[in-house]
């Protein structure tokens, strides 16, 4: 595997789950400490409001490369990736991501139905939105890794996130 490839692939993962973490963090979403002050705080200030809406944009962009399967111009897509492998873990992992593809399409298609090119249906790609569907995502693609041969280097990437644990806002 092209060395160049698996480093962006961990980069864009990387981005994708510290603006996860960010989102997450300023939205009050599944923190260890309940704190319901941070969003309605975030909700009255017009530059943190922007900042949740660019965290989100930047997670649809980041999976966007790495999970859009058809017409893929990506180097780093982890279908691409997996085909390339040909064993039967990737064959097995890219079953389970095609019983999984109307959840991912729905990631995608808010991408570029609403961040990328704001269609005039774009509030129906906004209300596909479920929490749990990210987090699976994120294991198909740290699974891909694996099966790249990453693990290590996922490990590493992984300690280096910033949790949303650790976020702190001065109300």
């Amino acid at each position: 595997m092209d060395k160049k490839t698996t480093e962006r692939l961990l980069k864009n993962y990387f981005n994708a789950r510290k603006s996860w973490e960010g989102w997450c963090y300023l939205n009050n979403i599944h923190l260890k400490n309940n704190n319901s002050s941070v969003p309605k705080y975030v909700d009255q200030n017009e530059l943190l409001f922007h900042c949740r809406y660019l965290l989100l944009k930047d997670l649809h962009i980041e999976l966007y490369k790495i999970i859009k399967d058809k017409n893929s111009t990506s180097r780093d897509n982890i279908f691409k990736l997996l085909r390339k492998v040909n064993s039967s873990e990737s064959i097995q992992l890219l079953n389970e991501l095609n019983d999984f593809k109307s959840e991912l399409n729905s990631l995608t298609d808010t991408r570029d139905k609403f961040y990328a090119h704001l269609d005039e249906d774009y509030r129906d790609f906004l209300k596909s939105f479920e929490i749990e569907n990210y987090y699976k995502t994120f294991e198909y693609i740290e699974s891909a890794i694996m099966i790249l041969g990453k693990e290590k280097e996922l490990r590493e990437l992984l300690k280096n996130i910033p949790s949303r644990d650790e976020f702190k806002l001065k109300i």
